[in-house]
């Protein structure tokens, strides 16, 4: 009887061992931050272990003294990630595209969540991108679901080409976003539905919806920060980062 009420305490306590892993799988340390006091660098010539690198066609690998993240195939995204997890950040990395089609994208990834699945298609990120022939975007994924929070705008703030830098910077401050480029806080077009798609028309008035300076969206409270590329209709899209800052943000801009 003894020996079975043991076993009986040790299959219970393996039970709730595993529950207990499972339900703290996704539970990550958010660093705080303090405004104005610098939280984290990276150059790439240290600290390389803090991001995820690997080989393949969709690439991430340290080049020198910067991150060379590379994609080879059509419509596809490469990222690389900190370890660390942040909500409240004021984020700049510097951006070089070096090779491929000026119809890219490439720039920041923010608040990523991994959810341990197979596919990164599952995971929950927001990405701000500009592209090499001037353009910029915003965009959620939410369990494998795409929506465009603000699509392709031109900007003469983006310098185009190949073989040139751009600083981009995203401020976070709970459910509130900014984004810049080139010290430049860019507008972003917001549907006037909630539930609408983000349509921006250059030649036919511009935004259908409102162009604001501040985003606002509650979707994915806390998550890693990176940098990622993506190619649309050519592939062979390679981009060098460098110069990775994270601050404490202070009050954001008011235009």
């Amino acid at each position: 009887m003894r020996r079975f009420l043991v076993l009986l305490i040790l299959i219970i306590l393996l039970g709730v061992a595993y529950l207990l892993n499972r339900l703290t799988a996704n539970w990550h340390y958010v660093l705080p931050t303090e405004a104005g006091k610098v939280a984290y660098v990276a150059t790439f010539d240290n600290l390389n272990d803090d991001w995820n690198l690997y080989l393949g066609r969709q690439s991430a690998q340290i080049d020198k003294d910067f991150l060379q993240l590379q994609a080879d195939d059509l419509n596809k995204k490469s990222w690389s990630v900190s370890k660390q997890f942040w909500a409240d950040f004021d984020f700049s990395v510097q951006a070089s595209p070096v090779n491929g089609p000026i119809n890219n994208g490439y720039g920041v990834i923010f608040r990523f969540q991994n959810k341990g699945n197979t596919s990164a298609d599952d995971d929950n990120y927001y990405v701000f991108v500009v592209s090499s022939d001037g353009y910029y975007q915003i965009v959620r994924s939410l369990n494998g679901q795409q929506k465009e929070l603000s699509n392709w705008i031109p900007s003469p703030f983006v310098n185009q080409g190949l073989g040139v830098t751009n600083l981009l910077r995203v401020v976070a401050v709970g459910d509130h976003f900014q984004f810049y480029i080139n010290g430049q806080l860019v507008q972003l077009c917001v549907p006037d539905d909630p539930n609408g798609s983000s349509t921006y028309d250059e030649r036919n008035g511009g935004c259908k919806g409102t162009m604001v300076d501040t985003l606002q969206d509650s979707t994915i409270p806390n998550g890693q920060m990176g940098v990622v590329i993506q190619t649309l209709d050519e592939s062979g899209v390679i981009v060098n980062f460098d110069n990775v800052k994270v601050v404490g943000p202070a009050q954001m801009d008011q235009t």
